[in-house]
């Protein structure tokens, strides 16, 4: 991972896009999620440039980040949405994506969330025969079904999407009877969907799993006597969150995908079907570092850091183990080093977000920068303790903006009756 991609260090202090990060959290307070434009364009500029040889796609998906501004920016640079909610179509919908730009794969919803998603011309990816049965002869015009190809990854196995044991998707032998049913129904117009998992390093895997993908999708079309309007790969783009990982070659990851892609569509089938990405977390993960301040110490089996960032905040830490690179940004030429454990204010013994990581000495009113917090982090947050989530400014060349204004007791009560 080269952090000075990201970040970089200049006089004892970490700057983002010539933002002196310790600055920025004494002007606006913390806990604060700072953003870099720059590389978030960037990102999706290298996700263009991998699949530049073919008819693709690029759709943001929402639940990585569902900052409106981010989205508004996102749809300025023609990237569409990857939905898995109604909630999440409505918010796209809503800061302007048309209908045409954002395909939702939701599982387990009911008959009438999932005729708000049609009726508004959204395409939507079945999880399973069972939920469009439950449509009856309300089906769509295009229908199309996630499938479980047998083959999954994850860096952890709770981000697995695919394989044995997912609760996502259908087998290869049950999708075929799925667009059969359909085909029966009446329904002419047809897409496939796929996603094995999230955070994957390995170029390999993405050779692997879509050349499976594309020969069942190949499957289902010549059993069916059908073709594919689309096939949507899933994401699972992953971003080094260990400093010892390497980065992804996205590059790599876009030969062997329009290879195989190509492979299909030399036999005839595919040839004027699109091919639609959705990375949420390779755009933006790395685009965001979130700052929090050390605000008490305590010395004694070992050194306890507290700081006003918790679990409701970073839960990928307690929830699945997750890592982050963690720095002392007003402290970078500090070469004396202390184990210490950085913990939260949640009134839970495991809101312990870093443990035995070695850092400068600490004072109380330091600032300590986690990067890799773009994604998974304000969506995934909670009012636990009510504890407010982060605020969130932008940075835009010389220009920073508040694109989430700080949260406040009455903003997190505002939906109860009589308070």
């Amino acid at each position: 991972m080269n952090i000075e991609d990201i970040i970089y260090e200049q006089k004892g202090s970490l700057y983002l896009d010539g933002k002196n990060l310790p600055g920025l959290a004494k002007k606006y307070g913390t806990p604060i999620i700072v953003y870099s434009k720059r590389k978030i364009q960037e990102n999706v500029g290298k996700l263009r440039k991998a699949f530049s040889g073919g008819r693709t796609s690029i759709h943001f998906s929402i639940k990585s980040n569902y900052n409106p501004f981010i989205l508004r920016m996102l749809q300025g640079m023609n990237v569409g949405v990857d939905a898995a909610t109604p909630n999440e179509v409505a918010l796209a919908l809503k800061v302007g994506f048309p209908a045409e730009k954002i395909i939702a794969t939701p599982n387990n919803m009911s008959r009438e969330d999932l005729l708000s998603i049609t009726r508004q011309g959204v395409v939507l990816n079945f999880d399973d025969i069972s939920q469009m049965k439950l449509l009856g002869d309300d089906l769509p015009e295009v229908v199309s079904f996630r499938i479980n190809p047998g083959i999954g990854r994850g860096q952890f196995k709770g981000i697995k999407t695919g394989g044995r044991g997912s609760k996502f998707g259908i087998p290869p032998e049950v999708a075929v009877k799925a667009y059969r049913m359909a085909k029966r129904k009446g329904v002419k117009r047809f897409g496939i969907h796929m996603m094995t998992g999230s955070n994957v390093l390995d170029p390999s895997f993405f050779d692997r799993s879509s050349y499976l993908f594309f020969r069942i999708a190949d499957r289902i079309a010549r059993e069916n006597g059908i073709e594919f309007e689309f096939l949507d790969i899933g994401g699972g783009f992953g971003v080094p969150y260990n400093i010892e990982d390497k980065e992804l070659d996205v590059d790599e990851v876009g030969h062997y995908i329009l290879r195989n892609f190509s492979k299909f569509s030399s036999k005839g089938q595919f040839r004027d079907s699109q091919l639609i990405l959705e990375p949420g977390r390779f755009i933006i993960a790395n685009a965001g570092v979130l700052l929090a301040s050390v605000t008490g110490i305590k010395r004694y089996d070992n050194v306890l850091v507290g700081m006003d960032v918790s679990m409701n905040t970073l839960i990928r830490i307690p929830l699945y183990g997750a890592v982050h690179p963690v720095f002392v940004a007003n402290r970078t030429s500090d070469s004396r080093k202390v184990s210490v454990n950085l913990v939260g204010q949640v009134c839970e013994n495991t809101d312990i977000l870093f443990r035995s990581i070695s850092l400068p000495r600490l004072e109380v009113g330091d600032t300590i920068a986690i990067l890799n917090c773009g994604a998974y982090v304000t969506s995934m947050s909670s009012n636990y303790n009510l504890l407010a989530r982060p605020m969130e400014i932008m940075i835009d060349g010389s220009k920073e903006r508040v694109i989430r204004r700080r949260e406040t007791v009455e903003d997190i009560l505002q939906s109860f009756e009589n308070v």
